[in-house]
């Protein structure tokens, strides 16, 4: 068989059809070509051979001579809501409720994703009735409810408020990369200050955070960003001055990376790329192998810088809005 041509998607979850070697019965006629699939994220597409790291952390080893096909292989949506769950641990807000499998946050309004349902599951009541509770729920702590609808895996959901009139609204990409391939493909510089990655926020990294512009950073904010299991908060400085932060998040064999920021006059220095680099470096020797970010669909700059180092989509998802009542 021939090499699997150029643009191989390193990095990406595939599935490799490879040729197995069966003879036939000696004397006998040919035997038709039997295969065999591998699926897992490509780590490595050497001239020889194709490495495939299995779910289970295992890698197989390809030759090139055996791959019939390759393949990337789309997120089911059981693989989309359990990275949603994963997700939920990096981003944690300080008030929840369980509604049977939608688990409803609150956070005093910081950021939709610590202030909305996560549909995970079946609620336990019909679709009106839950809504119902969702909707007193939230106006007990003085907030619009909204449903994050992940896709693939909540197109019903989707449609259903969309006929009760909720409104779309923040569309995102959920994008993910292999550790060790983003690290491999990311060179380290040496001409910049070193990523300094704390367990805990200095003051001159919150001040250097301005979620979606905002000017500076509520008390509920410092809480959500400090309360996962295992955070890391990185920052470059140069003479007392932060040239640009980033975080992260552990959690079952994935790293979060979230509030990554350049102070503006010092970008087109390659100090996101940095930054990122340094988050999945610490994460790296925690033994993670997986990343993943949550990035909105406007936010272009920011998904070709992604796309450049490796991050691939995984999902989507978009929040559904209440009715003003």
């Amino acid at each position: 068989m021939p090499p699997v041509a150029a643009g191989e998607p390193v990095g990406r979850r595939v599935v490799v059809r490879r040729v197995v070697p069966d003879a036939g019965p000696a004397g006998g006629p040919p035997t038709p070509p039997r295969y065999a699939d591998v699926v897992g994220v490509l780590v490595d597409a050497g001239p020889e051979a194709l490495s495939v790291r299995r779910r289970d952390g295992t890698v197989v080893e390809v030759p090139r001579a055996d791959v019939s096909v390759i393949k990337p292989v789309a997120a089911s949506p059981a693989d989309v809501l359990a990275l949603e769950e994963v997700a939920l641990h990096g981003w944690p807000a300080p008030h929840t409720r369980w509604l049977g499998r939608w688990l409803l946050r609150a956070g005093e309004g910081w950021t939709g994703r610590a202030n909305s349902v996560l549909p995970l599951g079946d609620p336990g009541l019909p679709l009106d009735a839950a809504l119902a509770e969702v909707t007193a729920w939230y106006a007990g702590w003085g907030l619009r409810p909204r449903v994050a609808v992940p896709l693939p895996g909540r197109e019903a959901l989707d449609g259903a408020l969309a006929a009760r009139g909720w409104t779309r609204d923040i569309p995102t990409w959920v994008l993910t990369a292999d550790v060790g391939v983003v690290l491999g493909t990311t060179p380290a510089r040496s001409d910049l200050p070193p990523v300094v990655v704390e367990p805990e926020p200095a003051d001159d990294w919150v001040a250097a955070y301005h979620y979606r512009g905002d000017s500076g950073l509520p008390p509920v904010g410092r809480s959500i960003l400090t309360a996962s299991a295992r955070p890391g908060f990185a920052a470059v400085r140069d003479a007392g001055t932060v040239l640009a932060i980033g975080r992260a998040s552990l959690h079952q064999g994935w790293v979060g990376v979230t509030a990554v920021e350049v102070d503006p006059p010092h970008r087109r220095r390659g100090l996101a790329t940095h930054v990122m680099r340094g988050l999945l470096g610490w994460a790296a020797d925690a033994g993670v192998r997986d990343a993943y970010l949550q990035v909105a669909d406007e936010n272009a700059a920011a998904l070709a810088l992604y796309d450049r180092i490796g991050f691939a989509p995984h999902h989507r998802y978009h929040y559904r809005r209440a009715p003003r009542g």
